[in-house]
């Protein structure tokens, strides 16, 4: 019967409807007009914060960037094995299977930032040329230290706020480009620093190129030096085999035994001759002063910034501002509710 009698109820009409919903609602639209004062100054209130600090505080930033290629000459492979063995010299692991996503590693180990961030800069603010770290006013975090120690703790902060908030670095998957972004509060002070890092790169791969290339060379010529003297041995023994038996035709034993004689000179002859084209490219890879790196544009000043988005950031902030302290007051007697029904529950306990 009672679903009978549910069917039979007669539909309600839109105004009615109407008026029950704004029954329902009329406890919040109460709570909302009696906290209007409230609700209206707060927001007024973060509206003036937020427009002193985007205004006041928040520092205007610069974006730009450079654009490194890969090799893909026909020596990308041997150059491939010459720049992991230097990234684990500067105590980078890595395991990428292109040079730039070697680069992209290097680029934030300490042997590469070093130079960029001891490098002399020409800044808006200072009217001396300064360094990172004198630029963003680094104080040591103990200076009771001693001065080295100080000195390690400076670079150390500055190299942190360099590799956590002011480069980028990304390699595109599909053409392996290399794309470095860097973030400073002034514009040809962010082109100078990006241009800072791709030049300290490139100079790091060489010097490191050039000093292996060195050891490399000392090796072969010591190892030229053992081949040459055992190649003149085995000539030695040659000819005077040859001096000894002016007619060997008739004897296999020793048309064999000068088979042999020969066949050792002319391979270490073979590897004399390959130690020495060796040693003449690690010659001239030790004074190669070409760039290694193959950047297609160097950066540039960005002139306009990137941000703050004032804007933006104060819509965003209004917004959330007037959604809770909304939400807040619409529901601030059931909150009240709750919390003395909590605080009464802990007093009988």
């Amino acid at each position: 019967m009672s679903d009978l009698e549910n069917n039979n109820e007669p539909e309600l009409s839109s105004e009615e409807r109407f008026k029950q919903t704004v029954e329902k609602l009329r406890p919040y639209i109460q709570n909302l007009w009696a906290a209007r004062k409230k609700f209206v100054i707060i927001n007024i209130v973060v509206l003036v914060l937020t427009l002193a600090y985007l205004l006041f505080l928040a520092k205007p930033y610069y974006d730009t960037t450079v654009t490194i290629l890969p090799d893909y000459g026909t020596n990308a492979s041997s150059m491939l094995g010459q720049l992991s063995g230097l990234a684990s010299l500067a105590g980078v692991n890595v395991g990428g299977s292109n040079p730039t996503q070697i680069y992209q590693e290097l680029i934030t180990s300490e042997a590469v930032l070093a130079p960029v961030i001891y490098a002399k800069y020409k800044t808006e603010e200072l009217p001396d040329s300064v360094n990172l770290i004198q630029y963003d006013e680094i104080e040591p975090n103990d200076k009771s230290l001693p001065a080295s120690l100080q000195k390690r703790d400076l670079f150390l902060q500055e190299f942190k706020k360099l590799t956590e908030a002011r480069i980028k670095t990304d390699v595109d998957r599909t053409t392996q480009v290399l794309t470095i972004t860097v973030r400073m509060p002034e514009g040809q002070l962010t082109a100078d620093v990006a241009n800072n890092i791709a030049n300290s790169l490139d100079n790091y791969v060489q010097t490191q190129m050039r000093t292996s290339a060195k050891e490399q060379r000392k090796y072969i010529d010591t190892r030229m030096a053992e081949v040459k003297d055992s190649l003149s041995i085995a000539e030695d023994r040659v000819k005077d085999f040859n001096e000894k038996n002016k007619t060997i035709s008739q004897s296999p034993a020793l048309m064999l035994k000068q088979t042999r004689l020969q066949r050792q000179a002319e391979i270490l002859n073979t590897v004399y001759l390959q130690l020495a084209q060796q040693s003449e490219l690690a010659k001239i890879q030790e004074v190669k002063d070409t760039p290694v790196i193959n950047v297609e544009e160097y950066a540039k000043n960005p002139v306009l910034k990137t941000g703050p988005l004032r804007k933006v950031y104060l819509i965003i902030i209004m917004f959330l501002s007037v959604i809770i302290t909304l939400s807040y007051f619409i529901s601030i007697s059931q909150i009240k509710y709750f919390y003395n029904q909590i605080i009464t529950e802990i007093k009988q306990i």
